[in-house]
């Protein structure tokens, strides 16, 4: 791709630690960086996985743990952003740890900005609203997908409307990305297949985008390798530790594509219908990229080739790589999952219009999308009832 004289800008964090076993660092990394007190932000789940106290007693033994909390909600809204906001400001913290998957990195880097400006999250909501960077922040991801830890994207949800709102700024990147393939081997099945999809989106949408820089490309086509070798293995064999680290690695880079690129229609139709009926992000994005794939194909097939060689799969025309995107999906159990929700007719024309709509997602895909085009892809790929 020929940027001309278009000017590009690179967005990526300011250190990156990755490696089996790094998240025992994170409290090495903050005595490193000067911070004296650090509030960690996490969820039940990774609590219960035994994965927080690997951050939480290091820091507390070296006497920077400012205090920490796990009440982060799935899809987490607005409301729960400026309520952790206030924890971190009454702990006194210095700084901010994130660990955990998607959800409990984009709260964090939102609630950083609210702690340190004042103000609410929803103040932020939009495209380059904050100005000035909040409180410095760690992020560890716990899954292999989102890529939060290396974007300056946060998904919320707008608890009012029941949508899902985006914060897009360059000062939500991190300090320091902390990436610990260790974390992820003990994910249920599912988040790791939905999470290996949606980092495989990623990457295939950072490389089309029109606004894609040759940064971004050459992440995406990395990040494209490293999960054409490992997403099916990690889902055949949970314990293939190679392919956790490879799955990882990988997905770090598709954030980095990303991050520097944009996310495309796959996304913009993905945010409606998971904002509605809550069904996992990566199974949304996973299922969809097969009928996005048929409909740029007109704008994008030598892209799409060149994708396919790097997944291992040879340069495919489009058709056939859709085919073998949408039989990955099914291998995988994803399409499984979303063919369980029934989608009411009635809800589709909403959903299509409020994708258009989302013009952030929207303009860099390759095709101008309607909302015709858009209640149609619904249609052909969600099961629709009365």
């Amino acid at each position: 791709m020929e940027t001309g004289s278009r000017t590009t800008e690179v967005h990526l964090p300011r250190r990156v630690v990755t490696g089996r076993g790094c998240a025992a660092r994170v409290a090495e990394l903050c005595d490193d960086a000067g911070w004296g007190r650090v509030f960690v932000v996490s969820d039940g789940g990774v609590e219960a996985a035994g994965l927080l106290a690997r951050v939480v007693e290091p820091l507390a033994e070296a006497g920077r743990l400012a205090g920490w909390s796990t009440a982060v909600p799935a899809e987490p809204p607005l409301g729960a952003i400026d309520a952790l906001a206030a924890r971190i400001v009454s702990s006194g913290a210095d700084a901010v740890v994130g660990l955990g998957g998607g959800s409990v990195m984009d709260a964090t880097k939102v609630a950083a900005l609210v702690a340190a400006r004042g103000g609410t999250a929803a103040d932020l909501v939009g495209i380059g609203r904050a100005k000035r960077r909040g409180l410095p922040t760690v992020l560890v991801p716990t899954t292999a997908g989102t890529g939060s830890e290396a974007t300056r994207v946060a998904i919320l949800t707008d608890q009012a409307s029941g949508t899902k709102v985006g914060v897009v700024d360059a000062v939500l990147l991190p300090d320091i990305a902390v990436v610990d393939p260790a974390l992820t081997d003990l994910l249920p099945p599912l988040v790791t297949a939905a999470a290996g999809m949606d980092a495989l989106v990623h990457a295939i949408e950072a490389f089309t985008a029109r606004v894609a820089t040759p940064l971004a490309r050459g992440l995406a086509l990395e990040a494209a390798r490293g999960i054409g070798g490992a997403l099916e293995r990690v889902c055949r064999d949970p314990a293939d530790t190679l392919a956790r680290d490879a799955m990882a690695e990988s997905a770090h880079l598709a954030g980095m594509a990303f991050s520097n690129s944009s996310c495309c229609a796959v996304h913009a139709l993905a945010l409606p219908l998971g904002g509605r009926f809550h069904l996992p992000h990566g199974v949304i994005t996973g299922t969809f990229v097969g009928a996005l794939v048929r409909f740029n194909a007109p704008a994008a097939a030598a892209d799409y080739r060149r994708l396919a060689e790097a997944l291992g799969w040879e340069a495919l025309e489009p058709e056939a790589w859709a085919g073998r995107l949408d039989a990955l999906a099914e291998r995988i159990g994803l399409t499984t999952v979303l063919r369980a929700t029934t989608v009411p007719t009635a809800a589709l024309p909403a959903m299509a219009r409020d994708a258009v709509a989302n013009r952030r997602l929207m303009d860099p895909n390759p095709r101008p999308v309607t909302s015709a085009d858009a209640e149609a892809i619904y249609r052909a790929v969600l099961t629709v009832g009365p």
